[in-house]
């Protein structure tokens, strides 16, 4: 071993100075990694038997309807569980593995990050319990808590079948396609056991709590700020829709009469496209419903996954996501890159950086579920993700960043050169809760439900965002600098 000659102290100091090094290199890769191997390759086991069933399945389409997926879940469900008949808790998550897990958790999050993460997991999660047990299903109507992407780098990477997820203090291992839950280790968050009380936000309440069902709203009169013109780019941007209210419909309906003005070609989705069961009926009630006129008249949806969305929604055909959770697409002089931000793990962080870097596009943007900055006052900034994702953007001279997540619209702005906008309030909305003051905003609106319209025009963005009454809540202009800076 290359410290064998050197005192004891002095190997534990070269090993401390490597990790402070190379942050992104696990613990399990300096000092565990038989441990770390070993655990490795029992996953890989599990993979290889799965692949073994899958196999003898039809095939998914990158086109499925909602039905072929139900059914293909449950029948993928049931074969594997089959074949695992045995399956115990610790046999992925052996003693030493939990621990080495353990370790590197608590190496990652020290001081106000450790009491942020128990935050985000135990207080701000609605995943506050749910049965363990190996070989059984993760309950589908539970939301997909989020893997802080610096953790991610440091954690034994998975293979693409398998996830890492907090439920509570306790870390599973998931499959994300048939939503097994293949092990579990419980204990797995650090102390303290409290985390200290925090003032509760402005209004948590959803807008549909606050709007009866049966309130009408009135035609808008269309009143188009954007250029308009034959050959620029349209689009919409619009998140957190899947809820198949009677507030979703309005929006809808405003967004279609505003498409007579303004025919966009096509829809930026920014996740939770679907809350609670995502069965055959409820992409029917909670999507094809909701946006069937424009549907009807070729619209496509590009959409992001969200912490409510399961991952077969890629196979969705309206959603346009060719099987993948993150890929790229180009319209006219504009790259768009739809990430998961659910999961932002050394494979997606390796995918952004080789495309971004050969991308000669005019404008680039990026868009996914999680906010880099917020001034939301239930959730605000993910800053664990923007250690990770900002200095690709700033690098590779990424335009402007659209999300959601929060129940709002906010225009933030800019941080070092990049423009950052939430259209969180698609079908939900968090009234009042854009913290007063803030220094990240420039704009907000956390009034009603609202999308945005975007047009982009040889070096200029133009932005219209608009409420489900028919107002134009905030516009504007981005201008590309010929620097590649926006």
């Amino acid at each position: 071993m290359l410290f064998t000659s050197h005192v004891r102290t002095t190997k534990i100091s070269l090993i401390a100075v490597i990790v402070a090094l190379s942050p992104a290199i696990a613990i399990a890769q300096v000092n565990n990694k038989p441990v770390a191997d070993a655990f490795a390759q029992r996953v890989k086991d599990y993979v290889k038997l799965r692949e073994g069933i899958e196999e003898k399945m039809p095939k998914l389409s990158k086109e499925a309807k909602p039905e072929e997926i139900e059914v293909h879940k449950k029948q993928f469900q049931e074969a594997v569980r089959a074949a695992r008949a045995g399956a115990k808790q610790g046999d992925l998550f052996t003693r030493d593995a939990a621990a080495l897990i353990r370790a590197i958790i608590r190496d990652e999050f020290k001081g106000r990050d450790r009491v942020e993460l128990r935050k985000t997991v135990l207080v701000e999660s609605e995943v506050k319990a749910l049965p363990l047990r190996v070989n059984y299903p993760y309950p589908e109507v539970k939301e997909q808590l989020e893997m802080p992407p610096p953790l991610l780098l440091r954690l034994p990477q998975l293979p693409k079948q398998i996830r890492y997820r907090f439920v509570g203090d306790n870390m599973l291992l998931v499959d994300r396609e048939n939503g097994l839950i293949l092990d579990y280790m419980t204990d797995a968050l650090p102390g303290p056991a409290k985390v200290p009380s925090q003032p509760p936000a402005t209004d948590t309440k959803e807008l549909a709590s606050k709007t009866p069902a049966a309130t009408k709203v009135a035609a808008p009169s269309l009143k188009l700020t954007l250029p308009n013109k034959d050959s620029s780019v349209r689009f919409v941007v619009i998140g957190d829709t899947g809820t198949g209210t009677g507030q979703q419909h309005d929006l809808a309906n405003v967004l279609l009469r505003y498409r007579q003005a303004f025919p966009f070609e096509f829809v930026l989705m920014m996740g939770d496209n679907m809350y609670g069961s995502e069965k055959t009926v409820d992409y029917k009630a909670k999507f094809e419903d909701v946006y069937k006129p424009l549907l009807d008249q070729k619209v496509k949806f590009y959409a992001s996954l969200g912490n409510h969305d399961d991952s077969n929604q890629r196979f969705y055909g309206y959603f346009n996501m060719e099987g993948q959770e993150y890929y790229h697409f180009k319209k006219g002089n504009v790259s768009f890159y739809s990430l998961n931000s659910n999961y932002m793990d050394k494979k997606q962080v390796d995918w952004i950086n080789e495309k971004l870097a050969t991308d000669n596009a005019d404008w680039k943007v990026a868009y996914f579920h999680h906010p880099p900055y917020s001034s939301g006052g239930a959730h605000g900034s993910d800053t664990k993700l923007r250690e990770i994702v900002e200095p690709i953007f700033v690098k590779n001279h990424v335009n402007v960043v659209f999300t959601g997540h929060e129940h709002f619209y906010e225009r933030i702005k800019p941080q070092k050169g990049v423009y950052y906008f939430i259209s969180g309030s698609g079908g939900k909305l968090r009234k009042g809760d854009v913290k007063k003051g803030s220094p990240l905003t420039d704009k907000a609106y956390d009034s009603d439900l609202s999308f945005m319209l975007i047009e982009v025009a040889g070096d200029q963005m133009h932005f219209q965002v608009i409420s489900r009454t028919g107002e134009t809540v905030d516009s504007g202009i981005i201008a590309r600098s010929t620097n590649g800076r926006g």
